[in-house]
């Protein structure tokens, strides 16, 4: 009989520890859903936890201060259907919903935010968080040179294309450097953008007259060989700066 009971116990040990990753974490163990969410965001869920959602909102955040970030994290504390994986400035959330509610929960969440907060949002079943991940990153990073707020891929998609090509990044990184290194040509630049081309609007937005912006965006176009009116060539200038500056975000690391 004691071997017997002994055996059972050996057993039982046994069986808690095989199956003790798959097991739901409790709502008030925060480090190990911390790593749930790591488990999912990085591929490695091979469909074993139960209860879990079938599909997630993936909202990769950043906050230009401390403050920022802990306040996402405040909105989020007590929903116990939300997975977080933080880090001082940034982080993820993983928001259980349909593919129609993701950028819907992503806005209500960043409207009751009184930071500068940039939110890259992607969806997809459980197994595709880790590609979602990958495509909230990127939106992410290109969307942290523009207005705080919340962006999807197709808000980016031209930029997206171009940080996906490495070599097409290159030469538009080179071709635009010579407007980078001088500020006036890069200020106009930026400003013309921001305006959706508009000269007048960019012109005040500088505090210029409209008569320099034009002599200023002349000298964008000797040197990069892009006319800045042109609709076509604006875009491309716009992706480049981005290829150029688009800044690395302080995620978490997943590994």
């Amino acid at each position: 009989m004691t071997t017997t009971v002994l055996d059972s116990r050996l057993l039982n040990d046994v069986l808690r520890d095989i199956l003790s990753p798959f097991d739901l974490p409790p709502v008030e163990d925060v480090a190990t859903r911390r790593q749930l969410a790591r488990t999912l965001l990085s591929g490695r869920d091979n469909g074993s936890f139960d209860g879990l959602a079938l599909a997630y909102a993936v909202v990769a955040f950043y906050s230009s201060t401390e403050d920022g970030a802990a306040q996402v994290l405040d909105l989020v504390r007590e929903d116990a259907d939300v997975f977080v994986l933080d880090g001082v400035r940034g982080g993820y959330l993983l928001l259980p919903c349909a593919q129609d509610e993701h950028t819907g929960l992503a806005r209500e969440l960043h409207a009751r935010l009184g930071a500068d907060v940039w939110m890259g949002v992607a969806w997809a079943p459980r197994r595709d968080l880790a590609s979602a991940r990958a495509t909230a990153e990127d939106v992410l990073r290109i969307a942290s040179g523009r207005a705080p707020g919340v962006y999807e891929l197709r808000h980016v998609l031209a930029d997206f294309a171009v940080l996906r090509q490495p070599h097409v990044a290159e030469r538009l990184t080179r071709m635009i450097e010579p407007v980078v290194a001088q500020q006036p040509l890069l200020d106009a630049l930026r400003a013309f953008i921001a305006e959706d081309g508009n000269r007048a609007a960019a012109a005040r937005r500088l505090d210029i007259h409209r008569s320099t912006l034009d002599h200023r965006l002349r000298l964008v176009e000797r040197l990069t060989g892009c006319r800045p009116t042109s609709p076509r060539a604006l875009l491309t200038l716009s992706v480049a700066l981005t290829a150029h500056s688009a800044p690395e975000v302080p995620l978490p690391h997943l590994f």
